[in-house]
Parts: C-alpha cells; structure tokens; sequence
C-alpha cells in the first residue's frame, strides 16, 4: 500500500493538512488491510480535523482511489455494481457532502472489474444460426397427392390403362320396334410414365466440416433446398424430353376461349368460363377446381377496380380460396383444374449422401455431398379432361368481351 499517494496539487488549508497527514498514515497501511480498517484509520483523522466541504471532497476523491487500489491487489469483496450505478444510487448523499449538509456521510465507490477492463479482449455476442437464401414462392407441389414409391423390380416405370377417350364412341338413342341397335365403341390404351431424377452436388473439405460446424450444418439443407426448388419447376415447367418431367403444363389441354359478351371481362371471369368449358360435358366427375398462375397475375386479379375505385374482388372474396400462388408459372397464363386427379410418385423423398467423386479427392481431403430425388408427375389421359390452360390471358379476355 506503500504507492498509494493522495494528491495534494491545488489544495490548501485544512483540505492539505487532511491530505498530508492521510499520504501520512498510508505509509504506515498493511498490505492486507481490510475496508473496515480502512473505515477506522479514515475516522480518526475526521476526528482530529475540521471538516468542511473541501476536506469532505478529499475525503471522497481519497477513499476511491484507495479502494481501486484495493480491487487491483486483490479479488476482495465487490458491489457488483457499475461506479455510475452507485454514484446514481448515492448521489442525495453527495450532493449533501459537497453543499456540506451532513459532512459526516461517506460515499464508497467499489471500483469493480468491468467488461472495459479487458483491454484486448475479442469476445463478442454471436448470434445463432446462418441467415437463409430467398427461394422461390411455390405451390404446386402442396396441392397434388403423393405417392411413394418403394425399391423393388419396377424398372423405374409407372405404367397404367386408361379409357382411349379419342376412340369412344358413345352411340345409346331410342331404338324403334324391329330396328337394330346403335353400336358404341369402347377402347382402352396403355400408358407408361419414367421417374426422372433431380439432382445437386457440393465440394467440401474435410476441415471445413471440422472448423466449422455450425456453416457446415446448413450444407445439407443448402442442397436439399436446391433440389426441391429444382422440384418444383419441373413440376410446372417440365416438358418430358430427355431427363426432364413431364410437367402440369405439358400435361393438360389448352383452353380456347369463345366470345361470352362479358363487359370488360377480368381475371375472375376467365377462370369461371374455364372452369364451365371443364364441367359442362363432364360435371359430375370434376368438382374442385383451383386456378394455378404467379403472382403478378393475382395481383392483376387483387388490384382490379370499378369506376369508383372500390375494389372489385376484397380479401374475403371466394376466388382467392381457389387460387394457388406457383410462381414458376410463366406471367400472363393460368391453368385451372381438380388437382385430386394430379399426383406426385416420388421415391422417398431428397435423399442427402457423402462421398469422395473424382480421382485424387481422397488424398486432398475433398468430398462431394449429393442430394437427390426422384419422382414423376401425373395426370393419368383419362383425367386430363379435368384441365385447362390458358396461354395468354390478355387475349382470352379480349375474347370473352366480345359479343
């Protein structure tokens, strides 16, 4: 305790006799002294001097130092408490020390150990988790039944029979006394349908899956998302050449619009005259309809107004139950169906796997993790009558406004 000095620049009067005699004292303070010792020392020399506001500020400035000093020789007790804490939570008692009110209050200030006292720490808050990649808004996939697939001797094939719709021929009529019969024709045909395989692949080092779990975590689902956003493009966009599926829009007929005489016909009519160019023939097989297109094409639908500017078609509106955001559809088409007759054959789901690929991958400590997935879609041809696409609704709706 021996270098603990108080300082006696600028003081004059009683405060210097009382900072004197304390640097005085202090040579004679044991290394081990303890805050009530301290306390002790303090009061003998208040008793012997006069105590004014100068002296009581010494006082104050006095104590702190030696009690910081105190702090840094040893891990005594502590307030756990901030210096601005305690001087906000003793502050009316020193505003009287410093007016001289009650000269004979104290204020300690416990100089606790601090964040701040780390001086070249790097320690941080990390948060948890990466932040995730935007994906492209999909439904398509939700609305379709799925079926697994299981391993087995199947070649990888869907083969089914349906009705030959295009070779029936539906002949009952009347039939007068003593004349023959109308003949009807009834043909099936055979269909076959490949599962298609969507794949992703990833270089990793082995010492990136060591240094870095938590990046190395998210990987997986890095490519498991991939394939499923592959998925789902395919779902709407496959056009069944080469490895591709054979998606909803090469799967359904397109629909031809006739001239209805709706005035300034909408988005909303189109998907009733389509849904009636489905059902007038075949409305007791196909019931449930929903309308897939993107999102600018609902908006087309949301934003439409009446030459009052109120809005044609609110959120509590009943279109918008059949309406099936899938922004892999292309701007400006739709397709409207009973998505009960669309399926989803799929073997399992994406499945994640690890190896080494190329020659030399092994001895450079790389690996390859794959995700894959494999699976079909399918509108069997008997059902395909239960589907619509409009190519270009601009033009349908010029169509179905005029007379």
């Amino acid at each position: 305790m021996s270098k603990v000095k108080v300082k006696t620049e600028g003081l004059e009067g009683d405060a210097l006799k009382f900072a004197e005699n304390l640097n005085e004292a202090l040579k004679d303070l044991p290394e081990g002294i303890t805050k009530a010792e301290l306390d002790a020392k303090i009061d003998e020399l208040k008793a012997e001097l006069k105590v004014t506001p100068e002296v009581s500020k010494v006082m104050f400035d006095a104590l702190k130092e030696i009690v910081d000093q105190l702090n840094e020789k040893s891990q005594g007790e502590t307030s756990g408490k901030t210096v601005a804490q305690q001087i906000k939570e003793n502050k009316e008692t020193i505003r009287e020390i410093a007016k001289n009110r009650n000269s004979s209050k104290e204020v300690v200030i416990k100089a606790d150990t601090v964040r701040a006292s780390v001086a070249t720490g790097n320690h941080t808050l990390q948060l948890a988790g990466i932040g995730q990649l935007k994906t492209v808004a999909t439904g398509i996939y939700d609305i379709c039944s799925k079926v697994t697939v299981a391993k087995g001797n199947h070649a990888g094939t869907i083969a089914y029979t349906d009705w030959d719709e295009d070779s029936i021929a539906r002949s009952a009529a009347a039939v007068a006394e003593n004349t023959q019969f109308a003949e009807s024709t009834a043909k099936f045909k055979g269909y076959t349908l490949s599962l298609r395989k969507i794949g992703d692949t990833l270089p990793v080092s082995e010492e990136f899956f060591e240094d870095e779990e938590m990046a190395a975590g998210e990987l997986n689902a890095f490519l498991e998302t991939n394939v499923t956003r592959a998925r789902d493009t395919e779902l709407i966009t496959g056009d069944n050449t080469g490895s591709h599926l054979k998606g909803l829009v090469s799967s359904v007929p397109t629909y031809t619009a006739a001239a209805a005489g709706i005035p300034s016909a909408n988005i909303y009519d189109l998907f009733t005259k389509m849904k009636t160019a489905i059902t007038k023939t075949r409305g007791s097989k196909y019931k449930d309809f929903k309308g897939v297109c993107n999102q600018d094409t609902v908006d087309r639908l949301v934003l439409a107004k009446d030459a009052n500017d109120n809005y044609l078609f609110p959120p509590q509106h009943p279109i918008y139950s059949s309406i099936v955001v899938d922004n892999n559809m292309a701007d400006n088409k739709m397709v409207v169906g009973d998505f009960k007759f669309a399926k989803i054959y799929e073997m399992g789901g994406v499945a994640l796997s690890a190896g080494h690929g190329t020659t030399g991958q092994f001895e450079e400590d790389m690996m390859i993790l794959k995700a894959r997935l494999r699976l079909a879609f399918l509108i069997r041809a008997a059902d395909q009558t239960g589907f619509l696409i409009c190519t270009d609704i601009d033009a349908a709706l010029a169509t179905l406004s005029g007379p």
